[in-house]
């Protein structure tokens, strides 16, 4: 009889240990009271996305101006986790306010960049693009991962912004994903060859501009192949990755330009120049912003994509951007 009772005890006190046996179930974590009735409670495990600003800073253009002026001004703070505050004093044709920031993925998933929504007072008067070596629209941001990026904030009238004050929010506008990919931005890039009547790929920082990114030519009528390479950061093709390739066909009048991507990467987007000028304008000026390139298209996974640009003369020169991923 003693030892039924032993026996008793044992079996009362083993049961009594079971609810710190854990298990996953139903997306999430939880623990079960008893083997034969478990928790109602789950503790769902993390699933989005969040992207933040971390630091910020704002300057002007106007130091590189042949003559420098002291006339404008541009202020930026970071207002909450995806928005910015902007104040443009003084803005004029030629101004730029540049924003750089950095931005961070404290979620578990990844997130892609779709955009930025600006909260301005008029549209006409102030211009707002998204810049920079590392972000772009479809650039992708790793979770625990950051980026820098940069915004240029520009005057569109001297009448409608001189002497005056304009303060706004950013949003900055993104998605989660659960298929993480990788998306760059990359450009053309022809690499001269003697035995041929074109000119070679040059640097947008030869013009100032901090954005990486080449201009070919000048190029005279002929058949030609480019090299594209996406995240090659200061022009440096050895930081970046050979993507793809473009062909160009320019008969004196109109020119035939065609992306192609090798074995493994799409294209979300593209931008194309072609003009006489090294580089397109916006309002007199020179300007690198694939945003301002004059032909665009909008594509979805793409591994190739064409232009034909009519009215063209003389020698010309191309700019040819992409956003690739992989």
């Amino acid at each position: 009889m003693r030892k039924i009772v032993i026996i008793i005890l044992a079996l009362v006190v083993a049961l009594g240990a079971l609810p710190v046996t854990f298990a996953c179930y139903n997306g999430g974590w939880g623990n079960w009271h008893w083997f034969w009735q478990p928790q109602k409670t789950v503790y769902c495990c993390p699933t989005n996305c969040q992207l933040c600003f971390t630091s910020v800073g704002a300057y002007d253009n106007e130091e590189t101006f042949t003559e420098p002026k002291d006339v404008g001004e541009t202020k930026a703070c970071i207002k909450c986790c995806d928005k910015l505050i902007i104040t443009v004093e003084n803005a004029y044709p030629g101004y730029e306010g540049i924003v750089d920031f950095c931005i961070k993925n404290t979620g578990n998933m990844a997130a892609q960049i779709t955009g930025i929504t600006p909260d301005y007072p008029d549209p006409t008067l102030l211009q707002i693009y998204l810049t920079g070596d590392e972000i772009q629209v479809g650039t992708v941001i790793q979770p625990c991962s950051a980026k820098y990026g940069q915004l240029v904030i520009g005057s569109l009238s001297q009448e409608g912004t001189q002497n005056q004050h304009f303060t706004f929010e950013i949003t900055l506008n993104y998605t989660c994903t659960c298929v993480p990919q990788n998306c760059e931005t990359a450009y053309a890039y022809y690499a001269y060859n003697c035995g041929c009547c074109g000119g070679s790929a040059k640097c947008f920082s030869n013009w100032g501009f901090s954005q990486w990114g080449w201009t070919n030519g000048q190029l005279g009528p002929g058949c030609y192949t480019f090299d594209i390479y996406a995240g090659a950061a200061q022009c440096n093709i050895y930081k970046g990755k050979k993507v793809g390739y473009l062909t160009v066909y320019y008969n004196g009048s109109t020119a035939v330009v065609t992306y192609n991507m090798y074995s493994g990467y799409k294209m979300d987007e593209t931008h194309l120049y072609v003009g006489n000028e090294p580089l397109p304008r916006k309002n007199g000026s020179y300007t690198v912003a694939p945003g301002q390139y004059p032909y665009s298209h909008d594509l979805n996974n793409a591994s190739t994509d064409s232009y034909t640009i009519t009215g063209l003369c003389g020698k010309i020169y191309i700019i040819a951007h992409a956003v690739v991923c992989w």
